[in-house]
């Protein structure tokens, strides 16, 4: 480190290492402050990140959010189940339908869309409740 220039010496050669090290930190120092890195504010920044975080698990605690991954869930089964109900209306109505007036035809179609629809806005919460249980248990599984 002497050869190198690192460590001062003194008139004798011998180093000077309360010197060196002061070298050092002013180095350090620099070579931070070269690197506009600001430390409070990226201190903040991960306690903000981790409060957030804190928020959506109190929030997922309380029933209040829902993870991605359970929505998309839920929102597929249901849509899965609408488009069965959908697809066997006409073997349902057709012989309801037969010999009836454009009139009586719509009506009973449009009937029973309704009931199909109106079943699809009463989901229940519950639904999301037992796919974010089945998820935690799955994710105790993991941990």
């Amino acid at each position: 480190m002497i050869k190198e220039g690192m460590l001062p010496i003194d008139e004798t050669g011998s180093p000077l290492l309360v010197e060196g090290i002061k070298a050092y930190c002013r180095m350090k120092k620099q070579a931070v402050e070269d690197e506009d890195v600001d430390f409070d504010k990226e201190r903040a920044l991960h306690e903000k990140a981790k409060r957030e975080i804190a928020e959506l698990k109190l929030d997922k605690m309380r029933k209040n959010a829902y993870s991605a991954a359970v929505v998309e869930y839920v929102m597929t089964a249901m849509a899965a189940n609408l488009r069965t109900q959908l697809l066997g209306m006409p073997s349902k109505l057709a012989p309801f339908l037969e010999g009836k007036s454009k009139e009586e035809i719509y009506s009973l179609i449009t009937k029973e869309i309704e009931e199909k629809l109106s079943e699809l806005s009463e989901y229940s919460p519950d639904l999301f409740n037992e796919e974010i249980e089945q998820e935690e248990e799955d994710d105790d599984e993991i941990g």
